[in-house]
């Protein structure tokens, strides 16, 4: 007896419960409502799960959660019947009491291995679904990084284990192999390997190990997410892949699978990425956040300031290539703010910039992740090796500087280049890496490489995130809790008419 099934499923939507672009004032091609009208066109039985960051990125949750109005993703995920999720490490960024909150209020369950308090697991680690007699295991499994991002005052306690070792631990204490038809791994975390070249991504950390849970052989599908790398791997008959961010796509499988001697056994898994841009809007589900939206709208549309300098960004090459004003207007607030001697600062991949006019949700827009600002102390050499690196990002094509295809591939990371301030330096392209950073001065003096300095970053730059290991060494001076959102709008406002003095203090030299 041949049986049929799907399981579709989102990762990193970041909010985007809803449609509608707060920056257009229209519905973009992205949202949960879009999924929904895909769920009603259905046939077979479904199982319907989220792998995670979906309590942070909007400018709709960052509304609601300040004014306490609602808690907009546990009502859309009721309304369209999600049954599981697992955490991301965005979900911790405001602390327990509003991830806590978010449980109470959704009708599905959390569920995370990996996740202890006290010795114990802080949520379900795995629950047993059934669909017309077939048993799934699903477990859910987060990034072990999150303590080296995250405030300590928002995780207590809690311990990130290794989520190769909980997996296989619980998969053998749990007999789910006997005990289930069909092992699913839903995990907030990416692959540090291709699963089907086996190429190396980038530096091996324990942020992701999707390639090493891909490994334990009784797993049958590893849903995974966080590096926002659409992609599908197959390997005898078991499956692995992952869907981009903010709710622009959802993964599908379409699963058969045939009893035989009393046990079902997988006999088909096809898997496919869905753009739900491809769908229209379901106002059913758009009905169920229109206050929130509306709410929304009217806090955005608030006027900040006029900027009298160009600020909007054409590409992320050239905005690079040429130091854009943006990078020292954020270097500036720091400095200004912190007191530090020298400041870093670094652009989301897909910001725009800021118009003439700027208001709340342009800055917003351009600003969408969860940072404190950080001052750390810092010796010359850290700085040098920093820019070292920095300085990697440029290739040369030809006659024309482009930018490196490891910041292209397999995920673009315009954000892991930073630009500096408080310290005049050139990098010429051309040289080897490594030897590419010359002229530092500070002061007009040479930077010494003995001699500790002030430097003001966000604090994921700060805890070496993007391979800036040197900043895990430095000490820490003093953390602010502050958003980056509140930090450009109280600057802006101050300054109604701001005019910067773009200081060409960064060289980049073919």
């Amino acid at each position: 007896m041949k049986i049929e099934f799907k399981m579709i499923y989102t990762s990193d939507t970041h909010g985007r419960v809803t449609a509608y672009d707060f920056m257009k004032k229209s519905y973009g091609p992205f949202g949960l409502s879009r999924l929904n009208q895909y769920l009603n066109e259905m046939k077979e039985p479904y199982l319907l799960i989220d792998n995670g960051d979906f309590l942070q990125g909007s400018p709709l949750l960052d509304v609601t959660r300040k004014e306490k109005i609602s808690q907009p993703v546990a009502k859309v995920f009721n309304q369209m019947g999600y049954q599981y999720v697992t955490v991301g490490n965005h979900d911790f960024n405001f602390g327990l009491d509003y991830l806590n909150q978010f449980e109470s209020q959704f009708k599905g369950e959390i569920l995370c291995a990996n996740l202890f308090r006290d010795g114990k697991p802080y949520f379900k680690t795995h629950a047993i679904h059934e669909i017309k007699g077939i048993k799934i295991a699903l477990i859910g499994l987060v990034t072990e990084y999150i303590p080296i991002w995250e405030r300590q005052e928002n995780i207590p306690a809690l311990e990130f284990k290794d989520v190769v070792e909980v997996t296989r631990n619980l998969i053998q204490t749990h007999e789910l192999k006997t005990n289930a038809d069909l092992i699913v791994v839903m995990y907030h975390g990416g692959y540090e390997q291709n699963p089907s070249t086996h190429e190396p991504y980038g530096q091996k950390t324990v942020e992701n190990k999707g390639y090493q849970l891909f490994e334990i052989p009784e797993i049958d599908i590893l849903l995974t997410g966080h590096q926002h790398v659409p992609q599908i791997h197959t390997r005898n008959h078991r499956l692995t892949m992952q869907t981009s961010h903010n709710a622009s796509n959802a993964g599908v499988v379409h699963i058969e699978m045939e009893k035989d001697q009393g046990r079902y056994r997988l006999i088909n898994i096809q898997p496919e990425l869905i753009s739900l841009g491809a769908y229209p809007v379901d106002l059913s589900i758009e009905s169920v956040v229109q206050d929130e939206i509306k709410r929304t709208e009217t806090y955005l549309s608030k006027f900040v300031g006029t900027l009298e300098t160009d600020m909007t960004i054409h590409s992320p090459l050239s905005a690079r290539v040429k130091k854009h004003p943006l990078f020292q207007l954020i270097n500036h607030i720091q400095m200004e703010y912190t007191g530090a001697q020298i400041s870093c600062s670094s652009l989301p991949n897909d910001t725009h910039g800021l118009p003439t006019s700027v208001t709340l949700n342009d800055i917003f827009v351009s600003f969408p992740f969860e940072n404190d600002l950080v001052v750390l102390e810092v010796t010359g050499k850290q700085v040098m090796e920093a820019l070292e690196l920095n300085a990697t990002y440029f290739d040369i094509n030809g006659d024309e500087i482009v930018v490196n295809r490891k910041f292209l591939h397999p995920k673009v990371e315009h954000y892991n280049y930073d630009v500096y301030d408080g310290i005049d330096y050139e990098i010429h392209v051309g040289k080897p890496i490594g030897s590419r950073v010359q002229h530092v001065l500070i002061n007009n003096q040479h930077m010494d490489l003995h001699k500790t300095y002030t430097l003001a970053l966000n604090s994921y730059r700060s805890t070496g995130s993007g391979g800036f290991d040197m900043f895990k060494e430095a000490t820490i001076i003093k953390q602010y809790p502050v958003s980056y959102v509140e930090l450009i709008s109280q600057y802006i406002e101050k300054h109604p008419n701001l005019k910067l003095d773009v200081m060409n203090n960064v060289h980049v030299i073919k």
